[in-house]
């Protein structure tokens, strides 16, 4: 679906103590409607650490569901963002080891029909952790290899300049492997985000949508020191067709402050 708009999981749901970024148990299947309601054509589903075995994506049963849930509201699930391999720190001792589940969610996720993982390498799973990017990228040779087989993309997170995301794709060596740009967190480490995406747009399968203050926390759009409208006007001059997936803030009205996004990302991109 040519430039779809699409939201986290979760970002529908009231926070859990633990932050946005955590399965919603309780209510993932009440999400779709609400999206639906809203305007947006996808949800970006969400894979933990804690919860992965009792994920609906990997089971057959789960997946059963989600599809029926797909087709009843018309909200299409084409991403998961695999925030376990942030939680795994793939380039600590042993990492390589933690994320030996990796292939196996591929494959559950292409069962599922979707098109692309993103693979968060920032924070404490940044790749400057890696005892080099050559070894950091060998870390993930199985993923990508059942990822190739599963003819679905990675789209890798990161959060170091353009030079060391350009280098890294490189040294990845496989055509299924993309980047996922977040324009908020480029802002709050202090990149130049519109002269990086015009640079790097040929290698981006996803955009996240956030806005951020310099070295400073996620706010709610166009309240934060992103600059969208310059960056919305470079993906149009470049004809970008990918997704757009808002990663904002929660607060006390999901569905409120989700309308309320939406609606300035329509405005941004007409």
């Amino acid at each position: 679906m040519k430039n779809a708009i699409g939201i986290m999981q979760g970002r529908l749901s009231h926070p859990s103590k633990n932050g946005p970024q955590v399965f919603p148990t309780a209510s993932w299947r009440e999400e779709f409607p609400l999206a639906r309601d809203l305007g947006f054509n996808q949800i970006e589903w969400l894979i933990e650490a804690e919860s992965l075995l009792a994920n609906p994506l990997m089971s057959d049963t789960g997946r059963t569901e989600l599809k029926k849930i797909e087709a009843a509201s018309g909200i299409q699930v084409c991403s998961a963002c695999i925030h376990c391999v942030l939680q795994w720190k793939p380039f600590a001792p042993g990492g390589a080891e933690r994320i030996k589940p990796l292939p196996a969610i591929i494959a559950a996720a292409a069962q599922a029909g979707l098109e692309r993982l993103i693979i968060p390498i920032l924070e404490e799973a940044t790749i400057i952790h890696a005892s080099t990017p050559a070894q950091a990228a060998e870390i993930f040779s199985p993923a990508l290899q059942a990822a190739e087989h599963a003819g679905m993309d990675l789209a890798f997170e990161m959060d170091r300049p353009e030079p060391e995301c350009r280098e890294f794709i490189k040294l990845l060596r496989s055509p299924r492997a993309r980047l996922c740009y977040d324009c908020g967190n480029a802002t709050a480490l202090g990149y130049d985000i519109v002269g990086e995406i015009s640079s790097m747009l040929p290698l981006v399968g996803e955009i996240h949508l956030k806005d951020r203050r310099v070295r400073g926390p996620s706010k709610p759009l166009g309240e934060g020191e992103t600059r969208l409208a310059e960056f919305f006007s470079t993906l149009k001059a470049q004809a970008w067709g990918g997704p757009f997936i808002l990663e904002t803030p929660v607060l006390s009205d999901p569905t409120g402050q989700a309308r309320k996004n939406l609606l300035l990302v329509k405005e941004f991109w007409s």
